[in-house]
Parts: C-alpha cells; sequence; structure tokens
C-alpha cells in the first residue's frame, strides 16, 4: 500500500556480527537483494574492539547480529545497546528457532529474531524495515514529538489502490483520488480534503443501509465514541455523515496496511508476539475509556508509517454509556471466527471478550492457521464454545500459557486486563 521507508533506508549501512564467514556472507548477499548500494562492516561478536554503546550511534543504520550457541553473552550486549534510545536496532539471526530465546531476545530488545532456515530477502527486508520505523518513532518520541499523530505525508498516490472505476459518489469537502477497496455494501477510496489538502480514507456505505435504523444507531455512536480520542492506538475519524443519501466516514490513512496481510505474508513467533503486545497497548487503550471493541480481528488492525497497530472499525463497539436497545439479548455480534464463547452465545460481554479475541489472532498469527475453521458459521460458533483449542506445535510450545488463558471459554479464567497482557509479555 505504498508504504514509505525510513530516509536511511537508501543508503545502508549494516553492521554484520557473526561467527562464520559463511554467515556474513549468506546476509550481505540477502541484504543487497533489497538495498544493491548497502555498506557493511563485519565483525565477531566477543572481539576486543566489539562495539559497545557509544560508537554505534550514526554509524550504522541496523546490527544483524548471528546469535552463538552460548547466547547469554550477546543477548546482554544486546540489551546494552538498546538502552540507548538513539543506537541501530539489533536483528537476531539464529541457526535455529527457538521461541523461549526468541521471547528472552525481544525483552533484551533486539527487534526481531529470525531462525536461519526461514531466511529469504523479503523476510530479512521485512524485519529490517520495521525496525528502521520503530526506531524512528523512539527518535521522535525522544524529541518529545508525537510522531502518530503529524500531518499525514504525501504520498504516491500510484502506488495506492487503482484508479477510479467510472464516477465516485460525490462528498462534499472531499476529493477522490484513487479506489482502495469495495465489499458488497460499501466503497472506499483515498480522497484529499479540500480545504487542507489531508490524505485520508474515505468510506462510502451503500445507501440500503440508511433504511436499518439499527444501522442508523450504530453508525453515529461510532463517530460519537471515537470523535474525542486523541490516541495513537486508534483510528482518527474527522468527519461522518451523509452525501444525499450516501452514509460516508473520513478517517485518517494507515500506509502499513492490515494485519491480515502481514499475516497473509507469513510472520516470525517473534513478530507475532510483538504484535500481540503492541495490540494489547491499544485494547488497554480503549478498554480505559470504557469501551469494548466486540470486532477485533485482522482486518480491523492497521498500521502506521512508524509500524504500531491502531485499531479500527467500531460500528459494533460499546460504550460504557450505551443503552441496551443496540444489543439485543442473544443476538450474536461481531465475526465467528473470532468470536468468543460469550459473544456466540449472544450474551453481555465486557473487556475479556476483546482479549479472548486476541488469543484467536495470535494462534493464527503463530501457525498460520484458523484457530477453529468449519464450513459454516454454525459450526464454528459450536467450536468456540465446546472444542479445546489445538495446541501449538513443539517449536511453539512456549507460548502455550499465554494462549491458554487467552483462549479460556470463561471470563474469569483468561487475563483480566489488556494491561496484564502486555504486563506478561513485555516487549
Amino acid at each position: 500500500m505504498g508504504n514509505p521507508l525510513p530516509a536511511t533506508s537508501a543508503g545502508m549501512r549494516f553492521l554484520i556480527v557473526a561467527q562464520s564467514h559463511e554467515m556474513h556472507e549468506q546476509l550481505v548477499h540477502l541484504a543487497r537483494a533489497r538495498w544493491p548500494a548497502a555498506r557493511f562492516e563485519h565483525r565477531q561478536f566477543g572481539e576486543r574492539e566489539a562495539p559497545g554503546r557509544g560508537p554505534l550511534r550514526g554509524r550504522h543504520d541496523a546490527i544483524l547480529l548471528e546469535l552463538p550457541a552460548d547466547y547469554e553473552q550477546a543477548l546482554e550486549w544486546t540489551a546494552r545497546v538498546r538502552m540507548d534510545k538513539l543506537a541501530p536496532p539489533v536483528i537476531l539471526v539464529a541457526l535455529e528457532g527457538n521461541d523461549r530465546i526468541a521471547a528472552r531476545a525481544i525483552k533484551a530488545g533486539a527487534s526481531d529474531y529470525l531462525p536461519q532456515r526461514d531466511l529469504t530477502p523479503e523476510r530479512l527486508a521485512r524485519a529490517v524495515d520495521e525496525a528502521l520505523r520503530e526506531q524512528d518513532a523512539r527518535r521522535a518520541e525522544s524529541k518529545g514529538v508525537d510522531a502518530a499523530f503529524q500531518r499525514t505525508t504525501p504520498i504516491d498516490i500510484r502506488s495506492v489502490g487503482r484508479p477510479l472505476a467510472g464516477q465516485a459518489v460525490s462528498v462534499p469537502g472531499y476529493r477522490a483520488l484513487r479506489q482502495i477497496g469495495q465489499g458488497g455494501m460499501a466503497q472506499v477510496f483515498l480522497a484529499e480534503r479540500e480545504h487542507d489538502g489531508l490524505q485520508l480514507v474515505l468510506k462510502v456505505l451503500d445507501p440500503v443501509v440508511r433504511a436499518d435504523q439499527m444501522f442508523l444507531k450504530r453508525f453515529v455512536r461510532e463517530y460519537k465514541l471515537l470523535a474525542g480520542m486523541q490516541d495513537e492506538h486508534v483510528a482518527r475519524i474527522y468527519d461522518q455523515g451523509f452525501a444525499g443519501d450516501y452514509p460516508f466516514i473520513a478517517m485518517e490513512y494507515f500506509p502499513g496496511g492490515t494485519l491480515a496481510a502481514r499475516m497473509h505474508e507469513g510472520l516470525t513467533s517473534l513478530a507475532a508476539l510483538r504484535a500481540t503486545s503492541q495490540i494489547a497497548r491499544a485494547l488497554d487503550a480503549i478498554h480505559a475509556r470504557g469501551i469494548v471493541h466486540r470486532d477485533l480481528k485482522p482486518q480491523n488492525i492497521l498500521f502506521r508509517a512508524n509500524g504500531r497497530p491502531a485499531l479500527v472499525d467500531f460500528g459494533l463497539a460499546r460504550g460504557a454509556t450505551d443503552e441496551s436497545e443496540l444489543t439485543q439479548v442473544g443476538q450474536m455480534l461481531g465475526t465467528p471466527v473470532y468470536a468468543s464463547p460469550e459473544q456466540c452465545l449472544g450474551q453481555d460481554v465486557d473487556h475479556r471478550s476483546d482479549l479472548y479475541s486476541l488469543g484467536v489472532i495470535f494462534y493464527e498469527m503463530l501457525t498460520g492457521q484458523r484457530l477453529f475453521d468449519a464450513p459454516g458459521a454454525a459450526e464454528i460458533v459450536a467450536m468456540h464454545l465446546h472444542d479445546a483449542p489445538p495446541r501449538l506445535p513443539q517449536r511453539l510450545a512456549g507460548y502455550q500459557p499465554i494462549l491458554d488463558r487467552l483462549l479460556a471459554k470463561a471470563p474469569e479464567e483468561r487475563f483480566q486486563s489488556a494491561r496484564e497482557l502486555f504486563a506478561r509479555i513485555a516487549v
């Protein structure tokens, strides 16, 4: 989706800390597939002149560190490096994948943990790009700049979506630029706000939904829920209304795409753990305001240019002061694949329902498979209610305790808050 890269990516400077010449050559080859003009410095871990904190500033854009069999010293060194917010990100490469070491690596401050068997030019490039975006965000924060809410950077619209097909619905005050999505009940455009040129997403809904009174109430409520929120973890809605019979929503544009797209490309277990940690922080932000999302799924988690996720689509969300008429007893809300057992029963839900949905997403990120999959929604609902979740494969067994608590059938047996989950993962 036209994801902008950090300014440093054009002339990348890598420090490769590897024990073997073969690993050094492999990393150079993989990196040059993405950055042909990159420069490399090679050192062996444990050399007397191996860099400490100070010399790294400004000399390298990223560090690729081969994790030796005796990894304790390497993790300690990574932690010392990452104490400095201006030091380059560290990406660990291991001969064998190990989720327990991966969790320790990210706690030490590593940006990613890549088993050698999974190394491809695309996988390495994605890890470096995401590390650089996070680094840019850290540097902005160290300067007191709120990176999440800077004005949208103009983008090359040719890299987004496709040309407009026919005449787009005219929404006063906005000019459609490209079509970026279309479903049965909505068209989605990259658009420009006429009075200041702000690029944003314009979602125009089918006129038939205006006759649905329940929809209209939820449509209006979504804007009220989010209009006052200024949080990097929640999509900003700039405007909402009607263009003739067409309901529309104008919201911020997310150049990083959806979690669904990233899952389709494949995630390392460490990337899955980090995403879960970040989504937990996003849930904590809305739960603290009394909002339960109730439709958490990969398509509703988008990424900012700095790589951090934000929640979108609060059409089914419930606020602390909502009236019960918007939710009928026994009515199931949400997407069955990601719904909690209490949602499947049509019961009243609280913030712990969102945590169950996050558990379903975490399992899918780790394994590339749906937690429960069946031809029809009724079968999936029955599985959420009665079936034990499948166990993770042995190579991912270290994550099983987290999943067990997230996916507990009874809300009181789950993590009791998103903050508790975040503290457990702490990445």
